[in-house]
């Protein structure tokens, strides 16, 4: 039975694990510590600059904000406070947002009515029904990366919800998921399909909405926030 605190370092270091493929794919200059996590290159849109994997770094943070300002000197970059115990405002960033970890181990299950994205093409669909604009935030090399998958219900034309699941060989985390029909993220059956591919890893996420986790095996981890720089 994995504990609440080794389940917190394990979506901690999932999500630095996703952060960090999709830098890549758009061209990153990365470097990670024990501590911290951080891309000195432009990070894509939603995606942070820095990663803290470990609690009370302040110092260690702050001394990476003025190298990461080398390289985005006219953009707006973020900051993933894992811990949620960095005080950022005196460097000149303001608290974007608040969320929660959630984590658990669940038996195997299947996909429910969910598809996986097969091609370009598909991409290109889905992450239109996700909402993006302009910029293409998920490269279609991503679909040579079998860790990564698409979800989605519904008809490509029409795609009704949708997911990523990504396995990093220790955990299985999700993120991106959306429905048009405004269901929440227990009615979307996202965990069935989440399921089907973790192999008895642990499933972890991160949500600044409440996810109303009972009865699905997932429990709350501890608190995030997000630091966007002015």
């Amino acid at each position: 039975m994995t504990d609440v605190c080794q389940l917190l370092q394990i979506a901690v270091e999932d999500n630095v694990a996703w952060c960090s493929r999709i830098c890549s794919a758009h061209g990153s200059n990365e470097t990670r510590w024990s501590e911290v996590w951080a891309n000195f290159a432009i990070s894509p849109p939603f995606y942070p600059n820095i990663i803290t994997r470990q609690k009370g770094v302040q110092k260690e943070v702050d001394d990476l904000i003025r190298k990461v300002r080398e390289a985005n000197k006219s953009t707006k970059w973020g900051i993933k406070d894992s811990f949620a115990d960095l005080t950022l405002a005196d460097q000149g960033f303001e608290r974007l947002l608040v969320g929660r970890w959630y984590g658990g181990t669940l038996s195997k299950g299947t996909p429910a009515g969910w598809k996986a994205v097969a091609s370009p093409g598909e991409l290109r669909s889905w992450e239109k029904a996700w909402g993006s604009c302009d910029d293409t935030i998920f490269p279609s090399t991503l679909l040579e990366d079998y860790r990564i998958t698409f979800w989605f219900k519904g008809e490509l034309s029409r795609i009704e919800a949708g997911f990523i699941s990504y396995d990093t060989g220790f955990s299985v985390g999700l993120s991106n998921w959306f429905s048009r029909r405004n269901s929440s993220f227990a009615q979307m059956g996202v965990l069935q399909a989440a399921r089907s591919v973790s192999q008895g890893q642990p499933i972890v996420c991160w949500s600044t909405d409440d996810l109303t986790l009972e009865h699905t095996g997932l429990i709350e981890l501890g608190t995030l926030q997000v630091w966007i720089s002015q």
